[in-house]
């Protein structure tokens, strides 16, 4: 198992200043609504009310990156944007896990959940923070059943690197960033 859920750390993944923003958590209701129950708890992370699917559109169905961005940049606060995020190494990777524990940043990763649990396949969930000491990514997975874990950074690359099956770009980071001030 490439992921970590050791109970002190993820006791102090969750005093970092972004995650302590989401309690409590939603969880996915239903297969396929990962994408639209991850930007949910951004928006509740930022202070807007949000039932499971905020999009505007039918949420029940397998989204790409760029469609969380597109649909997520519709309901996000003003002052605020969404952009994709595809790092090509670590190194590209590592600065964004760092903004993740900033209060002006939120993310939603994309990623494939093979190369973390040897089965699986896309998967969408909020990235709340980041162990830096110990490199360790705070990945908040919206399937209940799997519930919020702690991964290596070099397993959540690979993890992310990978394509979504549609023959277009690898998956990676949706990214939220405040522009102005609330």
């Amino acid at each position: 198992m490439s992921t970590i859920q050791d109970r002190v750390l993820l006791d102090r993944a969750w005093q970092l200043p972004v995650a302590k923003r989401y309690a409590p958590l939603l969880s996915q209701s239903a297969t396929s609504i990962c994408g639209p129950t991850s930007v949910a708890n951004v928006l509740r992370s930022m202070g807007v009310p949000s039932g499971k699917n905020p999009f505007r559109r039918f949420g029940l169905r397998a989204m790409s990156l760029d469609q969380i961005v597109s649909e997520g940049s519709e309901v996000v606060p003003a002052g605020w944007s969404v952009n994709a995020f595809r790092p090509k190494t670590l190194d590209e990777l590592r600065p964004h896990l760092r903004q993740s524990n900033d209060a002006r940043y939120r993310y939603v990763t994309n990623f494939s959940r093979a190369p973390l649990f040897g089965r699986g396949g896309g998967h969408h969930s909020p990235l709340a923070g980041y162990l830096e000491e110990e490199d360790l990514a705070f990945v908040l997975d919206v399937n209940a059943g799997f519930g919020p874990w702690l991964v290596p950074a070099a397993r959540f690359f690979d993890a992310m690197n990978t394509s979504d099956g549609r023959g277009g770009p690898t998956r990676g980071l949706a990214c939220f960033e405040q522009l102005t001030p609330q």
